[in-house]
């Protein structure tokens, strides 16, 4: 499985002793065993867990985000531990999660980049009652927060400028207002550069469905005339 090796399977799996291959199809591989988390955060404490994993590297892997479920029974299923019904993990936005394997493709840096913060912090919350870095929001509000911080926009709208300027063609989101604010259209900026390292994360259609599936629409403000024309009409 050359794709793996130049993935460094073998380095995860000597990292993580106790985690086996146990599905193995060309394009995709399955990792299930007992992972140990040893991590510390300056200024936090220093966690030392294990902890019953399922871990799936889909077939388009780095380009596609791997599903990580816990099985022991250890973290509550639910949202406050971000931890979906079935048991798997959400390990953080689409977007900045793409962006972390994409340039770390190694799946012993998805285990040092990606897995372990996260059961850093869950570990956290289990032990102590709060997460190392606060509580995280959860839905929209969590992706607004963070994908704010990754694009360097402020609100809701900024941020969705920014993904539905994602899901168009280069030729047609530069002559976009710029999501910056700047007042120049995007392919006037210099935010454009920023733009195109997003692009390549994932193709246009999936950045039109993260939209439709992730983000309540924001209501178009009524203009003064319409709004005039609106108590004509009641009278």
């Amino acid at each position: 499985m050359p794709k793996w090796d130049d993935l460094d399977l073998s380095g995860f799996l000597a990292s993580q002793s106790k985690m086996r291959l146990i599905s193995y199809d060309e394009p995709e591989i399955t990792l299930a065993g007992e992972y140990r988390c040893q991590a510390r955060q300056e200024g936090h404490h220093a966690i030392d867990e294990t902890y019953a994993l399922t871990i799936n590297f889909p077939p388009r892997y780095p380009e596609a985000i791997p599903t990580v479920i816990e099985t022991g029974g250890r973290i509550t299923r639910h949202q406050d531990f971000h931890t979906y019904e079935n048991g798997a993990f959400c390990l953080g936005s689409d977007i900045r999660i793409r962006a972390i394997i994409r340039k770390n493709p190694r799946l012993t840096d998805f285990a040092e980049k990606v897995l372990d913060p996260f059961l850093y912090s869950v570990s956290c919350k289990i032990r102590y009652g709060e997460f190392p870095y606060g509580e995280l929001a959860h839905g929209e509000l969590g992706l607004i927060d963070d994908y704010e911080q990754l694009f360097g926009v402020r609100g809701k709208r900024a941020v969705l400028d920014v993904l539905n300027t994602l899901g168009r063609r280069k030729r047609v989101a530069n002559k976009l207002p710029c999501p910056c604010a700047c007042g120049r259209r995007l392919g006037r900026c210099d935010f454009r550069f920023q733009v195109e390292g997003w692009r390549k994360l994932a193709q246009l259609r999936w950045f039109r469905h993260h939209v439709k599936e992730c983000f309540t629409p924001i209501e178009k403000v009524k203009n003064k005339k319409q709004k005039k024309r609106r108590r004509k009409k009641r009278r």
